[in-house]
């Protein structure tokens, strides 16, 4: 048996949270085996004599205690933990990062998401098994569902669909978050559980959110429990109710507006050839949506389609294309300004929201090039090319500089394949003081697909590439390149991935969940265009 504790926010409350753990640590309720701090454990409002106390070790820590990373540390504590061995900047502190999974001494097994963590490092997670304590920034979507004891105040909680993707493959016996009020909700069953004995059963789990330390309410803000180890299996509390993410996988599915399934872009998983068609009025392709609520990240069961079934794609000509401005079909009502080689729109489900800051526009675009090629490369007159690299080049330099005005920087990134329909460049604004993140972002999620990633700098960022790769644009002028073979399964949303996890914006990693209506589009378009207009080169005299 072990016991664990467990703290809400310490945010400017460090040094007293860990005075407040050796006092129940001493007591009789004590010994504990370990202490997790949710949510903030260090702010810029910690004072930075506790943080030289701690670094100095005059602050004590009397058992080991566990915290995740986040954007806002302290410059001295992200100092300290990356110069730190696996996370431990001092004795009995040590850092998940910004997700991760370790096991005590005592055998207890913990899976941390803290605030920033990427969809790949999520990804990561989902291999761990027998977690017995799970911890989230984020409050999992649905986990209110089923619940008697959940309050409007309860349901009012922003949630996270990432979350609940994970922990119901986790299944852990205990769930953590931390939150601006105490709540305990009645433990739900995880049917279908399977031991790593190959036992079964219906192993509940405890969602618990604790308030910060210190909050003027006096809402719970500690929990202490003993946890066995290995499982022992239980009868189910009376109060246990069904799984509130299989019913809510359920209401989701049932409710999802058919707006949502229009294929105006379509950003294709790593399975599919096809990259992005803009426009709207047809399907450009077959493949299963997991609008079911399961993994949505799993590949397709290639056992069962057989190895080699990948569907022939017919060709796509200028005519049939919705980045062309020959095909009839075209939404012209999210063109914004259009060249002599290239022209740029607006991007239907953009990834920014509508009401973003300064911008009063989501701010995502598309630069498109006018002749229809998969690649630059393909382009057979070397004139043309070079015509056509100097004005989306132009493009991009004048989009940010518009993105600039309003304290934003760009951010682009572009896919070239031979086997592509038509190539183009996303654009996207970043708040400036997200900028920090971008490259190392990128570098992490390349990591964690496997990817080869490598910078060049600004002399060689702009210059045509051989071969299929994707190219990331930096704001200070470097790139970011990723090359890929023949057989390189990549992910095609790779970069609109990695950017909602730099954007803080998890729930808009799928364009088909921003979908706007079109009067909402037209307008975003016409804002845009103010935002741009004197920039645009296009219209200058």
């Amino acid at each position: 048996m072990s016991k664990i504790l467990v703290f809400g926010s310490a945010g400017k409350n460090f040094k007293p949270a860990i005075a407040k753990a050796a006092q129940i640590n001493s007591s009789p309720a004590g010994p504990f085996d370990a202490l997790l701090l949710l949510g903030d454990a260090f702010t810029h409002d910690t004072p930075e004599n506790d943080i030289d106390d701690l670094l100095a070790g005059r602050i004590e820590i009397a058992f080991p205690t566990y915290f995740y990373s986040h954007d806002h540390l302290p410059v001295k504590i992200r100092n300290a933990l990356e110069s730190s061995k696996n996370g431990q900047i001092c004795r009995n502190l040590i850092c998940f990062g910004g997700s991760g999974a370790l096991t005590t001494d005592k055998g207890v097994k913990i899976a941390a998401v803290g605030p920033g963590s990427s969809i790949f490092e999520i990804e990561k997670l989902k291999s761990q098994k027998s977690v017995d304590i799970f911890v989230s920034a984020h409050w999992p979507e649905h986990i209110t569902l089923l619940s008697p004891g959940a309050t409007e105040a309860v349901k009012s909680v922003k949630t996270d669909s990432r979350i609940t993707d994970l922990v119901s493959l986790l299944q852990p016996r205990y769930h953590f978050s931390p939150g601006k009020l105490f709540w305990e909700r009645e433990p739900y069953r995880n049917e279908g559980y399977i031991n790593l004995d190959g036992g079964g059963g219906e192993r509940p789990t405890k969602f618990i959110s604790l308030a910060p330390l210190g909050n003027p309410e006096k809402s719970k803000w500690f929990y202490a429990f003993s946890v066995s180890v290995p499982y022992i299996p239980l009868p189910l509390p009376d109060n246990a109710t069904a799984n509130p993410y299989i019913e809510g996988a359920k209401l989701k599915a049932a409710q999802k507006p058919a707006e949502t399934r229009r294929e105006a872009i379509v950003e294709d998983d790593e399975d599919d050839d096809e990259e992005m068609i803009y426009g709207s009025g047809r399907r450009a392709s077959k493949r299963k949506a997991d609008d079911d609520g399961d993994n949505k990240f799993s590949r397709r069961d290639t056992k069962r389609r057989g190895q080699n079934s990948r569907p022939q794609r017919k060709p796509v000509d200028a005519s049939s294309c919705f980045f062309c401005l020959s095909n009839p079909q075209l939404a012209q009502h999210f063109i914004v300004s259009i060249g002599e080689e290239s022209y740029v729109t607006t991007a239907k489900g953009p990834l920014p929201k509508p009401e973003s800051k300064g911008l009063a526009c989501p701010g995502h675009v598309l630069i498109i090039p006018l002749e229809h090629q998969p690649t630059v490369a393909s382009i057979s007159d070397p004139g043309t090319r070079e015509r056509l690299l100097a004005e989306m080049s132009k493009f991009r330099a004048r989009i940010a500089e518009a993105y600039a005005e309003h304290g934003y920087g760009a951010v682009a990134f572009e896919i070239s394949r031979e086997r592509g329909i038509h190539f183009h460049i996303q654009v996207i604004p970043v708040p400036t003081e997200k900028l920090d993140r971008v490259e190392q972002e990128f570098r992490t999620a390349a990591d964690a697909n496997g990817y080869t990633i490598e910078k060049h700098d600004s002399k060689d960022a702009e210059s045509e590439s051989d071969g299929d790769y994707f190219k990331v644009y930096l704001p200070d002028n470097s790139s970011l390149y990723v090359p890929l073979s023949p057989e390189t399964r990549f992910d095609l949303q790779f970069g609109r991935k990695v950017l909602a996890t730099v954007l803080e914006l998890p729930d808009r990693v799928d364009w088909r969940t921003c979908a706007q209506d079109e009067k909402e589009e037209v307008k975003d378009a016409e804002r845009f265009k103010e935002v741009f207009s004197k920039y645009d080169f296009t219209i200058e005299e």
